[in-house]
């Protein structure tokens, strides 16, 4: 299952809100998004801020190798 899941502090009716990236109960990656923008502006997002995890995990598994 994936989803995407409002966990902001203080959620409320617009402005920035925190959201979790899950795939089945992992969470892979937080990231903001604005309430006023639509669902495709949501999807992007969260699909950016996985590609951004994705990256950030294999530049750490380089830099382990180089040691």
């Amino acid at each position: 299952m994936i989803a995407i899941v409002s966990v902001d502090p203080n959620p409320r009716i617009a402005g920035k809100h925190l959201y979790e990236l899950r795939i089945n109960r992992e969470v892979i990656t937080t990231f903001t998004h604005n309430r006023e923008d639509d669902l495709a502006v949501l999807l992007l997002k969260a699909s950016e801020a996985a590609d951004m995890e994705k990256m950030s995990k294999i530049a750490a598994i380089l830099s382990e190798v180089k040691k």
